[in-house]
């Protein structure tokens, strides 16, 4: 890969499954909205607007309580499962994509 290629493959925007993927990661051991948003590099838009998604999905779920004051988002089994699927196709798209 040329540098000039490797320049542009670093400056392309994430996908949402990209994004999905960041946010259910750094969601693995509980994380406060702030957290996630600042971690997974999104604006407060972006992060109600996939957060939601996940909700819904149930890939996410609100945890209140407890030891914390706040509340924060745990991913659950089903955002896990997501997150392996999400690992095996892109080293699949990696490895195909070596010469």
């Amino acid at each position: 890969m040329s540098l000039l290629e490797e320049r542009h493959e670093q400056l392309q925007n994430r996908t949402r499954i990209e994004i999905l993927a960041s946010i259910l990661n750094v969601s693995h051991n509980r994380a406060l909205k702030t957290h996630i948003m600042y971690k997974a590099n999104l604006s407060h838009r972006q992060l109600e607007k996939y957060l939601g998604f996940l909700l819904q999905q149930g890939m996410v779920v609100k945890v209140t309580g407890e030891n914390y004051d706040a509340t924060t988002y745990q991913v659950t089994e089903k955002g896990i499962n997501y997150l392996k699927d999400y690992e095996r196709l892109t080293a699949y798209l990696k490895a195909t994509a070596q010469p």
